[in-house]
């Protein structure tokens, strides 16, 4: 049997391998040097008859971002809370709920028999405080010349005081209540603002039985996806009212953070209670354009920027979009410029070397 020198047969088929992967190599890299070079400018020409428009590309400082809802509302503790300050048996509103009042407007009328109790109650104490004031200004100078001792002074004291706290504790709630000349008993409104009634209202001394708003105070409370390096400028509703940050929570919920907005003219017509859309827009520097001027050759976004008799192709980085237009950045600033925004696909296939049939 003849030998057969395998190890250098092994050799050779190890040396057209190598050879073979270099050549693949070249190969690949030759032809995604090729796919990537497109030329900077075309002629007008080239495009032939097919019908050029241009828009121009405008400076955008922010960025409209997706739909939301947003409740029309205030932050807790910014309504001025009423409290029925007796019982009563049965209400009856003067006003419709989220009107607007001016301070001391009759907002209710109360009737029951604690009503009549308390001011009952409120002329005893009236009295007794007269009368405590008296006794307490003769003897303060009894006191001073050492005719009664320090024991009664004390006593003196104390009772007086104790009338003048309950007294003032009744003059309090009398800030909220007017008496008319025919004994009717009405709640009145302490602010201007919006009334909104309690609509669990228990009838007892004590609860909550309306609060005022004041306009200034209403905003609108808009829970975002927690975006920590978002940076947003402003909101816009339906209604085409702008909103204005007022401030911004900075503790999640849910992967959600919740924005508080007000809006920035007084033509905004809101409604306490209601839920509507807004749109945020996020802070951003660079340009804005209609979708159809951008055209993409080898996985790469272009304009076509009119140049004399020429177009110049300017990549472009998209960074979002609305219904109409990309918002983008760009190396060269284009501020102004006029960019093709109709026949882009005819000079798109051209550049792939399609032709312009």
């Amino acid at each position: 049997m003849p030998y057969i020198d395998t190890s250098k047969k092994r050799k050779n088929q190890s040396r057209q391998n190598t050879l073979f992967t270099i050549l693949v190599f070249i190969l690949s890299q030759i032809s995604v040097v090729y796919a990537g070079e497109i030329k900077n400018t075309i002629s007008l020409e080239a495009l032939g008859k097919f019908e050029i428009n241009y828009a121009t590309a405008k400076t955008a400082s922010s960025m409209q971002g997706q739909d939301l809802l947003g409740k029309v509302t205030f932050k807790a503790g910014n309504d001025f809370s009423v409290l029925l300050p007796f019982n009563i048996q049965k209400i009856n509103f003067e006003v419709t709920n989220g009107s607007f009042v001016e301070q001391g407007d009759i907002v209710a009328t109360v009737e029951g028999y604690d009503v009549h109790h308390f001011l009952d109650e409120f002329s005893a104490a009236k009295t007794l405080f007269e009368w405590s004031q008296k006794h307490y200004q003769l003897n303060k100078n009894y006191f001073q010349n050492k005719t009664i001792s320090s024991t009664q002074w004390i006593e003196i004291t104390k009772n007086y005081f104790d009338a003048k706290l309950n007294f003032e504790h009744f003059q309090h709630l009398l800030t909220f209540v007017q008496i008319t000349d025919d004994h009717q008993v009405h709640l009145i409104s302490p602010n201007s603002g919006l009334i909104n009634i309690i609509n669990s209202v228990q009838n007892k001394q004590g609860e909550p039985v309306f609060s005022v708003l004041e306009t200034n105070n209403i905003e609108v409370k808009i829970s975002m996806p927690l975006q920590p390096k978002l940076e947003i400028s402003h909101f816009n509703t339906s209604q085409n009212c702008q909103l204005t940050i007022n401030s911004k929570e900075l503790i999640a919920d849910k992967f959600h953070q919740t924005f508080w907005a007000k809006p920035a003219a007084k033509n905004c017509k809101l409604i306490l209670g209601q839920t509507i859309k807004v749109t945020p827009y996020e802070k951003f520097t660079g340009y804005k354009i209609a979708k159809s001027a951008v055209f993409e050759v080898n996985n790469k976004n272009y304009l076509a920027i009119k140049a004399n008799s020429q177009l110049s192709l300017v990549p472009i980085e998209i960074k979002g979009a609305n219904n109409n237009e990309y918002f983008f950045s760009s190396a060269k600033d284009i501020a102004n410029k006029q960019v093709l925004i109709r026949s882009t696909s005819i000079l798109q296939g051209i550049l792939l070397g399609l032709g312009a049939e």
